[in-house]
């Protein structure tokens, strides 16, 4: 596995062995509950703690069980988000318009070094205002890349601990159901039992709420924060590019008016 985010043959790889291990759970709980049920029927008044037990744990599993099939059939794509977050900030958007900034001085322009006049002055005025435009243009890019990788990797996270805790409640499973069947153990399985389910509905309901908590505290705020950009008319006044105010529909060079251009002589 990468430092940063699963792959896609390694998501799969993990969806599967969840996948894998739910069945594995489902299978060691069914055996632990028909061998619960039959103890209690065979002690009698002494049973009565493990009829309690089975009167709401499988059905709390079942719960686990359904939740972690629902989630399965839309796991999401933690390297599909990465992949998108490296093309916002990398050569395909903010790239692009990095080298567009680093292009949007006078030494790169040329209109200054063979005209002079108004009409030079004006294009030559409009580069710090456009180059401000794509300075924010980059700054929203990268911000969407920072998003996009937060959630990929979140993704992941939160999967990982769905099968800590699966791996950990299969083994006291088989441990709890090993003790009901000798009998005698059978009322402190039907407890431990109970705990093992509190405890595997207690950590994946908490990896939903943390996946929850991380998407509202670092992923909508980029998006409002690029909402507001979007009609921040600091960088693109009345919400359009930058361009300059000087009236270039005269482009005549020599007319008299006062706007003719001239060839630069110094």
């Amino acid at each position: 596995m990468s430092a940063t985010v699963m792959s896609a043959g390694e998501f799969e790889a993990l969806l599967d062995r969840i996948d894998g291990k739910v069945r594995q759970m489902k299978q060691e709980t069914d055996e632990l509950f028909d061998t619960l049920a039959t103890w209690a029927h065979r002690l009698g008044p002494f049973g009565h703690a493990i009829t309690e037990v089975l009167t709401f744990v499988p059905k709390l599993i079942a719960k686990v069980i359904d939740w972690i099939g629902q989630l399965i059939m839309n796991p999401g794509v933690p390297w599909t988000l990465w992949n998108h977050g490296n093309d916002w900030a990398g050569t395909p958007i903010a790239g692009r318009i990095s080298n567009l900034i680093g292009k949007s001085t006078l030494d790169e322009t040329r209109v200054d070094d063979f005209w002079q006049g108004r009409a030079a002055d004006a294009y030559k005025n409009t580069l710090p205002r456009q180059k401000e435009a794509l300075a924010k243009i980059v700054s929203g890019a990268q911000a969407v890349d920072d998003a996009l990788t937060k959630m990929a990797i979140a993704v992941g996270a939160m999967w990982l601990a769905v099968l800590t805790a699966i791996l950990s409640a299969v083994i006291e499973y088989i441990a709890e159901g090993a003790a009901a069947s000798t009998g005698v153990g059978a009322p402190p399985a039907a407890a431990g039992a109970a705990a093992t389910t509190a405890k595997v509905f207690a950590i994946v309901t908490a990896a939903l709420d943390v996946f929850y908590v991380f998407v509202v505290a670092n992923t909508l705020p980029v998006l409002k924060d690029l909402r507001q950009d979007l009609h921040d008319g600091g960088a693109f006044p009345d919400g359009r590019w930058p361009r300059s105010t000087t009236d270039f529909s005269d482009g005549s060079l020599s007319d008299g008016d006062g706007t003719d251009w001239h060839l630069r002589v110094s």
